[in-house]
């Protein structure tokens, strides 16, 4: 059956359309404009959300969990209990992300994330000893086209995104063999020199894994990993916009520096993200929730941040309007990750649409033209 959303406004994210509507027919949006430009069909089914913002559903291109649910199970239960949680905050579309795990698990962990139809951000195991934050170091593995083959195997080709550290031996090899599989490289846990982060780009790295976590820090003589990502225009960046892992004012100036197109929101959520304080487990990992924080051993361990709230924080610590913030939560995570018909309002797009607040709150979720939140 043909439906029609209809708002006071619509962001697409790249422009904004007042007295909106959406034509949404066999879960693909099929027009978008005007409500007294887009014609209605007969029969169709209508819903009018009045003095509210329809938007494209959120991507989250790096989450381990929520709700209670561990995605290094990789079983369909922890997909689908993970992605219940994440409908009620926006998202519609997420890659599945692991942690630093024993090989024989990481491959197993792939394989069945695969099987239940995730595709996947792999975190580690190729990340700095210096830099690896919480990941275990006894697991921690150089880089080889051996590994990159076998995961990429055992994963179906479901592999979308693999952080890594740029400085480590064999990376170039492993990065320009991992772009030309499509895979997005991102640098991250890294102690990279300028030198070594502009190696890594050179060979096909364009992302960077949560900016300011888990890398050399900046210095005026030597910039590393996050004076390149602040400065190169052509390398893209995620950051955990929750005024914990970076203070809101850095938060502000990576906005400032990297919206519109290269700035990317992140949850980095995992299993307690809406559970409340206590132990959960993050791959293994026992993690102890208390004061709006995730911790192993003293350090932050993911967070519990939701992508509507950074989407939010975006608005409040950078100054962004709503169009601009959500676009950095739909659009540039969706072509990060390579799908095409995800992160936009259009005709011929997956009929993922947000029902928003003007102040970013999520009303209603549409997933393939379903309501799903």
């Amino acid at each position: 059956m043909t439906a029609i959303l209809r708002a006071s406004r619509l962001v697409t994210p790249l422009a904004a359309v007042e007295d909106a509507a959406v034509v949404i027919e066999g879960g693909l949006i099929q027009a978008v404009g005007r409500r007294d430009e887009v014609r209605v069909p007969d029969g169709a089914r209508e819903e009018d959300f009045g003095d509210a913002v329809l938007a494209p559903g959120y991507v989250d291109v790096h989450v381990h969990g929520g709700g209670g649910f561990d995605l290094m199970r990789g079983d369909a239960e922890a997909i689908t209990g993970t992605a219940r949680h994440l409908a009620r905050h926006g998202v519609t579309s997420f890659l599945a992300t692991t942690v630093t795990a024993p090989w024989a698990s990481t491959l197993e962990t792939v394989e069945k994330l695969a099987e239940a139809g995730a595709e996947i951000h792999l975190e580690g195991p190729f990340l700095s000893r210096l830099r690896r934050g919480v990941h275990p170091e006894a697991e921690l593995l150089p880089p080889t086209l051996e590994r990159l083959e076998a995961l990429w195997d055992r994963s179906r080709g479901r592999i979308r995104a693999v952080t890594m550290a740029p400085e480590l031996q064999g990376a170039p090899e492993f990065i320009a063999a991992a772009s030309a599989r499509g895979i997005c490289v991102s640098m991250g846990h890294s102690d990279a020199t300028l030198a070594e982060a502009r190696a890594g780009m050179a060979a096909g790295a364009r992302h960077v894994t949560h900016i300011f976590n888990a890398m050399r820090p900046l210095h005026q003589r030597e910039p590393g990993l996050l004076g390149l990502a602040l400065s190169e225009p052509d390398l893209s960046a995620e950051i955990i916009a929750d005024g914990v892992h970076v203070a809101p004012e850095l938060t502000g100036m990576f906005l400032r520096l990297k919206a519109p197109g290269k700035a990317v929101l992140v949850s980095d959520g995992i299993s307690a993200s809406g559970c409340g304080d206590g132990d959960y487990d993050m791959g293994g990992l026992r993690v102890t929730v208390a004061a709006g924080c995730c911790r192993h051993n003293g350090a932050l361990a993911g967070s519990l941040l939701t992508l509507d709230q950074a989407v939010r924080n975006a608005m409040r610590f950078g100054g962004l309007s709503l169009r601009e913030a959500v676009r950095l939560a739909t659009l540039n995570p969706a072509q990060l990750a390579g799908w095409e018909t995800k992160g936009r309002l259009a005709a011929g797009m997956d009929a993922d649409v947000l029902v928003l607040s003007h102040s970013g709150m999520v009303q209603a979720v549409f997933k393939g033209g379903e309501r799903v939140g």
